[in-house]
């Protein structure tokens, strides 16, 4: 399995837990107006939005001889990283916290049951379908989507891919910058919620953080589908 060189890194999302932008009431675990830190609001204020997907997040590495490699991300929850997966690239976000840890397990169709096969195959296909759009650097962080990941709002297909790059939001269709801004939005659009880019760094809003019956919760099929690959 080829892995990152020592300290190889990447200036966009490596995959690493992304802190809220918000802190958290103790007693309802829903967002309050105060930001976690001086950083989180400097991301609120001055920040790049791109809209949160609802998948299972992904890389693909190109090679330096141009061969791609797909990847998903697992969560061993503490445990060591097993030996055929590759750990983060290195980045603003952090591979360990609590009792997660993050690494990249490759995709192959070296797996048990015919249904992990098929799937499997559907996304090397799709990463080889797509192969130009990933061969001009050496990572693009993605998101797998579809009815076999979270059953993604607005995603009919059983596999499908979203590169995160392109899941920008419109100046225009971004919330005044204020706590009581996201709120409102959030209690009105059904969609999962914002990530937040600044100095190289991932932030998130979840609408669920605002109230735990936001639109997203309950009415799936009014969510703003993904910008995605099939």
């Amino acid at each position: 399995m080829t892995k990152p060189k020592e300290g190889e890194e990447t200036s966009k999302f490596n995959g690493g837990k992304m802190a809220h932008i918000f802190q958290f009431d103790k007693d309802t675990h829903l967002y309050t107006p105060q930001t976690m830190s001086e950083e989180a609001s400097d991301a609120l204020k001055y920040g790049t939005f791109y809209y949160k997907i609802d998948g299972s997040n992904g890389m693909i590495v190109c090679q330096e001889n141009g061969q791609l490699l797909a990847f998903q991300r697992l969560d061993t929850r503490g445990k060591p990283i097993p030996a055929h997966c590759m750990r983060l690239p290195t980045g603003s976000n952090v591979d360990c916290y609590e009792k997660h840890s993050y690494c990249y397990e490759p995709i192959t169709i070296d797996v048990q049951g015919k249904k992990a096969k098929k799937k499997n195959k559907a996304m090397l296909d799709l990463v080889e379908k797509y192969k130009d759009r990933f061969s001009g650097q050496k990572y693009t962080s993605v998101e797998w989507v579809g009815t076999k990941f979270n059953k993604t709002p607005g995603v009919p297909d059983d596999v499908a891919l979203a590169i995160h790059a392109e899941q920008t939001v419109c100046e225009d269709d971004t919330p005044a910058r204020t706590y009581e801004n996201f709120r409102s939005y959030f209690l009105e659009t059904a969609i999962e919620g914002f990530i937040i880019e600044h100095n190289g760094v991932f932030w998130k809003i979840r609408g669920d953080g605002f109230d735990r019956k936001c639109p997203f919760a309950l009415d799936k099929a009014a969510v703003r589908p993904p910008v995605f690959l099939v």
